[in-house]
């Protein structure tokens, strides 16, 4: 568990970045508490917790960062299937 002071310090974060969740394995996902009933954000923070199952911490954090800097966030190929993922029921 995330120690509390933690836990708000990436809510801090989410809200300056514009951004209403995050998923930081193996601490945990951190969604904006308003945005908790959110359906497709959960299903998009899920896919990401998928993501780094399937590839392990070093590989998932090193994919994420080579992403953002080949193709941005926007087109990034895991944002891509989290995004997928949203729409998934």
């Amino acid at each position: 568990m995330v120690p509390r002071p933690a836990r708000h310090v990436v809510r801090l974060w989410l809200r300056l970045w514009g951004f209403d969740g995050i998923t930081l394995p193996p601490l945990g996902m951190f969604i904006l508490a308003e945005r908790l009933g959110d359906a497709r954000l959960v299903r998009h923070e899920l896919a990401h917790w998928a993501q780094y199952e399937r590839m392990g911490a070093l590989r998932f954090y090193a994919a994420y960062l080579w992403g953002l800097l080949r193709h941005g966030y926007r087109n990034h190929p895991m944002e891509l299937e989290a995004r997928a993922a949203e729409q998934q029921a």
